[in-house]
């Protein structure tokens, strides 16, 4: 349901049952066992599912407009766990040159801020002119460490293909209910190509996507195949955990999508429960 737009409007919010739908995941952060050892509740829900449903009041105000022309960006500070009821909440908050500024919270039963962001439509006109370099994926996952991702920043390119057949239940998964994703790919879906990106590339332990910072620039349809590009762009230490900034670009024949995406690549906690 859409609203008319002034400062200080909230936009209807949306409310889905949480699901880890990265089971299968080769990231061991989303199984209970490991989750648990390292002092979690239980498997985390990916940040990319969260920010998935972070879009939800954003395209159902904006519509399809938002995914080839809105600026999102979340960042993630509590765990969400499967089967939790989360509430997201929209308010627009200002407006500069013509672009809606929005601030959001994905919140949990206990009103607890699971993810805040913020967002902008139109997106402002920001995004790098040069693209990560393309390079083959490598035949073996190379050991993340910081020596080596500051030697070799550059990620193989990964090349998905958007499966429109498989969407339907992606999305059931997602409890995703606009209709306009009947035929074009949803942002989580798009999203979690970056974290194939780096899973494709880099052997690790169990990590955690800690922000996205999300240009959306187009959208993708059934049978169209992605490509993948990203390189590391920052290397810092905090409280004994190691973390990365990947500068992340899909596309299609034209631009799809610019990430800025945070991850903290080797955790204390991890090495000190093995």
């Amino acid at each position: 349901m859409q609203v008319e737009l002034e400062i200080g409007v909230n936009l209807p919010a949306w409310q889905v049952v949480a699901a880890n739908d990265a089971v299968d995941s080769r990231n061991p952060i989303h199984h209970d066992a490991v989750a648990k050892r390292l002092g979690f509740g239980g498997g985390l829900v990916p940040g990319v599912t969260v920010y998935g449903y972070a879009t939800h009041p954003l395209v159902a105000q904006f519509g399809r407009e938002f995914l080839t022309g809105g600026h999102l960006e979340m960042r993630f500070r509590r765990p969400v766990y499967a089967g939790e009821t989360v509430k997201v909440k929209a308010q627009v908050t200002g407006r500069i040159e013509q672009r809606w500024q929005l601030e959001l919270a994905v919140e949990n039963a206990a009103g607890e801020a699971c993810a805040i962001g913020t967002a902008q439509f139109p997106a402002p006109p920001n995004v790098p002119a040069e693209l990560p370099p393309r390079q083959p994926l490598p035949a073996n996952r190379r050991p993340a460490t910081p020596e080596g991702l500051g030697e070799t920043p550059i990620l193989g390119t990964f090349e998905p293909t958007f499966d429109a057949a498989t969407a339907p239940g992606f999305l059931a998964t997602l409890g995703e209910t606009l209709p306009l994703y009947a035929d074009i790919a949803h942002p989580a879906w798009l999203l979690r190509q970056a974290n194939y990106l780096i899973d494709q590339n880099l052997e690790l332990g169990p990590w955690i996507h800690v922000s996205s910072v999300v240009q959306h620039l187009g959208v993708v349809g059934a049978g169209e195949r992605l490509e993948v590009r990203g390189q590391v762009i920052e290397l810092s230490t905090h409280k004994g955990n190691d973390y990365a900034d990947f500068d992340i670009a899909l596309m299609t024949d034209r631009p799809v999508m610019r990430v800025r995406h945070r991850a903290i690549y080797r955790m204390e906690a991890a090495a000190t429960a093995a």
